[in-house]
């Protein structure tokens, strides 16, 4: 099976796009560059195989390329799984999480989350704590993806705000975060974020992001410019 599937990705491989995408994912080696609609169209074909044993390939802990750890990834997301088996399921794959790209397209993947929003919620908890960048950063895009909402913006703005990590992409993935916070309830952002004693580089990453998005009104955005020149 693993190797029939790593033939097939290398059929739908672009050498430009892995040159280009090596670069935007520093410390992996093993890009071999299909572009995310190929590899998730190639996902929902695996699926729908009759003969194709999901468990099995999920199962696979090598990481022979990152499009095949990224395909597990978005085969997961498809199952319609109990919620005991998708809790399972991620709890098996966040470890091979070695990247930013795989996190982000993982979590985007997991739409089983609508379904058991409360119950997700906890289950995210202990990622949330975790000083592992990927864990953590793992829990921050989960919250970002789905739970950005009127219900659960409270307990998010007070999670994110509570949090801290040395690490680049672990910071990102706050300040990402919160940047979308700032877009939907930018009053509330702002206050919970100042009245905070978040890590100076998360703040300052944070807002300029919301400052580079197109989404926010520019008297939002003038007076994010004047904040930051008091966090630098």
């Amino acid at each position: 099976m693993k190797e029939n599937i790593i033939n097939n990705l290398r059929v739908l491989s672009d050498n430009k796009y892995r040159d280009f995408n090596a670069k935007l994912i520093p410390n992996i080696n093993n890009v071999i560059g299909v572009r995310i609609p190929a590899l998730r169209k190639y996902a929902k074909e695996l699926y729908n195989t009759k003969d194709f044993d999901i468990n099995t390939f999920i199962a696979i802990k090598e990481k022979p390329c990152m499009e095949f750890t990224m395909l597990q990834g978005f085969v997961i997301g498809l199952k319609k799984s109990s919620k005991e088996e998708f809790f399972n399921d991620i709890k098996n794959f966040v470890p091979l999480i070695d990247n930013w790209a795989v996190c982000d397209t993982f979590c985007a993947s997991l739409k089983l989350t609508k379904k058991y929003m409360p119950e997700t919620f906890e289950f995210l908890k202990p990622y949330l704590k975790s000083s592992n960048t990927y864990e953590l950063r793992f829990g921050v895009v989960m919250l970002l993806t789905y739970y950005i909402t009127d219900d659960y913006i409270d307990h998010v703005l007070s999670i994110l705000t509570g949090l801290a990590h040395n690490d680049y992409y672990a910071q990102m993935g706050i300040a990402w975060a919160l940047s979308i916070c700032y877009v939907k309830y930018f009053d509330k952002t702002h206050a919970a974020m100042s009245d905070s004693n978040l890590q100076k580089a998360i703040q300052i990453k944070t807002v300029r992001k919301v400052i580079e998005s197109l989404r926010p009104p520019k008297e939002q955005k003038e007076f994010l410019r004047q904040y930051i020149k008091q966090l630098t």
